[in-house]
């Protein structure tokens, strides 16, 4: 797809998944924003995109204060005038048991920054996303947002959250002539999330996607005009069990919880 002309923000682009797609749409011709809280890592993003001579430009935000994603809105109108794709991918992971009041805790930052720093961004960008039209949000949940896994409950909820928030806004967003789409990665190391144990598995090691997958999925939901994208796509058949054999997923989970709280200890 030709992305010459499009402004696009990109959250959570000072590493990982956000640095690498930031990196691909401006190689696509793209005019890039992109915000995280790390400046310095912002600022060499920018300069390795072409910096703002060709176009993109930085905003230091923590997408769970509502204020910083306001100035986030504020930059992109008076620096470009328009936004046409939105891509919320800013997220963390806190992983425990859910113990008690601590966990609580947990919850209640992991929520802040994956769901409702989605929520946030979409809300204060969409007058100017509806003034694009046709125009695009891409929001990158998690299969961790179909199923449940044992010891990360903070950051499935969030990413459930997500998902559900997603494929209920999706008709008010259209009528406004925005298309909304979900990309949803399994297993991706990443500096947030390492998977050193998956990544030191001898066969669980290849059912590992990679930054430049998720970014290519994400350009290729904009391209294709696709509601929902699964990074890797077979990661679809791991809903099987949940959908037909509950028992069966039931019975996974909590081998998986078991195994978790051996690691985690008590």
């Amino acid at each position: 797809m030709d992305f010459r002309e499009m402004v696009c923000v990109v959250t959570g682009a000072s590493g990982g998944i956000g640095r690498r797609t930031a990196l691909d749409l401006g190689a696509s011709g793209a005019q890039v924003c992109v915000a995280a809280r790390r400046r310095e890592r912002l600022t060499a993003l920018v300069d390795a995109m072409g910096g703002p001579e060709a176009g993109h430009s930085w905003v230091v935000a923590d997408v769970a204060q509502r204020d910083d994603v306001r100035r986030l809105a504020s930059h992109v109108e008076e620096r470009y005038g328009r936004c046409d794709i939105l891509i919320n991918n800013a997220g963390f992971a806190r992983e425990r048991p859910f113990d008690g009041p601590g966990a609580v805790g947990d919850l209640e930052l992991v929520m802040g920054t994956n769901f409702w720093g989605t929520v946030f961004c979409t809300a204060e960008l969409l007058p100017l996303l509806a003034g694009s039209a046709p125009a695009q949000v891409v929001n990158v949940a998690s299969m961790a947002g179909r199923l449940a896994l044992p010891g990360a409950s903070s950051y499935c909820a969030s990413k459930f959250a997500v998902v559900g928030w997603s494929e209920a806004v999706r008709p008010d967003l259209a009528r406004r002539g925005v298309r909304l789409s979900l990309v949803e990665p399994g297993f991706v190391p990443t500096e947030g999330f390492p998977q050193r144990g998956l990544c030191g598995h001898r066969l669980l090691r290849h059912a590992l996607a990679s930054e430049a997958d998720v970014a290519r999925a994400i350009l290729e939901v904009i391209a294709g005009d696709r509601s929902a994208r699964v990074v890797p796509r077979w990661y679809h058949l791991l809903e099987v069990p949940r959908v037909l054999i509950p028992p069966l997923h039931r019975w996974a989970q909590g081998r998986a919880a078991a195994g978790f709280h051996r690691l985690s200890g008590p």
